[in-house]
């Protein structure tokens, strides 16, 4: 589909998402979990699994149910471990579907045990909470029991494959003692005869931060897209950025000084201003806090800053230092020159943000080896 028919789309670089994927593995002995959740971080699920899948990843990990599911009816085989506390409704498609589950209480354990009755057995990895207090059990004798009391009573119909927990990554000394809790409740539960094979604790940050608690697998998600672990510049690896979010110029109109652009009052021209439309607003994923200035476009290799208001569906930009701007451009919002990291700055918030809330409305293009391989259209597919 060639650029000129499209509104807003987002360029997916499948290179270098198998090339990010690959430097994971060069920093682990374990198995690396390519975590999918949230749309594969606005890049999508389904061509983004493919992608790693024949790659060599035999391993996804995602949020909740339906993700699951979503990878299975797109024919992505291989693990699938969904990280959210259990939908019960959910349960015998996911357990039908091979889908490894997340126990969170021992409440899960007996719903679990009672769907998967007429499919032999479910899969499950114990979370535990060690001190991030999102999920999970605590890590005391008493959950210990409960545990080992609900496996009994379940009769073979759960296997409890797995035990892991999430680091809060806030300081190393933190984060040791969240280490000290797992292994500290491991051996709780190897006291009482549950001794899960597969124990993991990394994220991507983990990945590089905390070599020596890497045990059986990492789940890598950020990583994946090009976001590289702050703190990590010093280390031999790269990490690429795997996203453009693009846009096309509506129309160009030149504004006099001192009329009001947009909603409200802010976006007030102090010059005669050439202004530019795009494509895109709030709705695909490009944040309203952006608005006055904060956010910057790239057209022809020169920033466009943002004037007034972003709305749902357009914003405008001021293209007066960029003459040769006119309709039918394309505008650079995210990635492609416009780093994740400045892009972040501005709006105040983390990477991974930045890349999920892109909406499933652009077009998505996936390029490998310089040639668009696909396109998807999140809405019409």
């Amino acid at each position: 589909m060639a650029t000129e028919g499209l509104r807003t789309w987002i360029d997916v670089d499948l290179d270098a998402l198998t090339e990010n994927y690959r430097t994971a593995c060069s920093l682990t002995a374990a198995k690396v979990t390519c975590v999918l959740k949230a749309n594969a971080y606005g890049h999508g699920a389904v061509p983004v699994a493919k992608a790693l899948r024949e790659a060599g990843c035999q391993s996804f990990a995602v949020s909740c149910a339906r993700e699951a599911i979503e990878l299975r009816l797109a024919g992505i085989d291989g693990e699938i471990l969904v990280m959210g506390a259990p939908e019960k409704d959910w349960l015998k498609a996911l357990i039908a579907s091979e889908v490894t589950l997340t126990a969170v209480c021992d409440t899960d354990l007996y719903d679990m045990a009672e769907a998967a009755a007429e499919f032999g057995a479910a899969k499950v990895h114990l979370k535990l909470d060690t001190g991030f207090h999102r999920l999970g059990f605590a890590c005391t004798a008493e959950a210990a029991d409960a545990i080992a009391e609900a496996l009994a009573a379940c009769g073979g119909q759960v296997r409890a494959e797995g035990l892991y927990s999430h680091l809060g990554l806030v300081t190393a000394e933190r984060d040791a003692l969240q280490q000290q809790a797992l292994e500290a409740m491991r051996s709780l539960l190897a006291d009482r005869d549950v001794c899960p094979a597969d124990v993991h604790l990394c994220d991507s940050i983990g990945l590089v931060r905390y070599p020596q608690w890497h045990y059986s697998r990492v789940r890598v998600g950020a990583f994946l897209f090009g976001v590289r672990p702050f703190r990590s510049e010093h280390l031999p690896f790269v990490c690429r950025e795997t996203l453009a979010f693009r846009a096309r110029v509506a129309q160009v109109r030149d504004v006099p000084a001192g009329e009001v652009i947009g909603y409200d009052d802010s976006g007030v021209t102090l010059r005669p201003t050439r202004a530019a439309t795009l494509c895109a607003g709030y709705g695909d994923g490009y944040p309203r806090c952006l608005s006055n200035g904060k956010g910057q476009a790239l057209i022809h290799g020169r920033r466009a800053p943002v004037i007034g208001l972003i709305c749902m569906d357009q914003m405008m930009v001021d293209v007066t230092d960029i003459p040769d701007c006119e309709t039918g451009d394309t505008a650079t919002l995210l990635g492609g020159g416009v780093s994740y990291a400045e892009y972040a700055d501005w709006a105040h918030t983390n990477r991974n943000e930045c890349l999920t809330i892109l909406s499933r409305r652009p077009i998505r293009r996936y390029w490998k080896q310089g040639r668009l391989a696909l396109t998807t259209d999140g809405l019409l597919d």
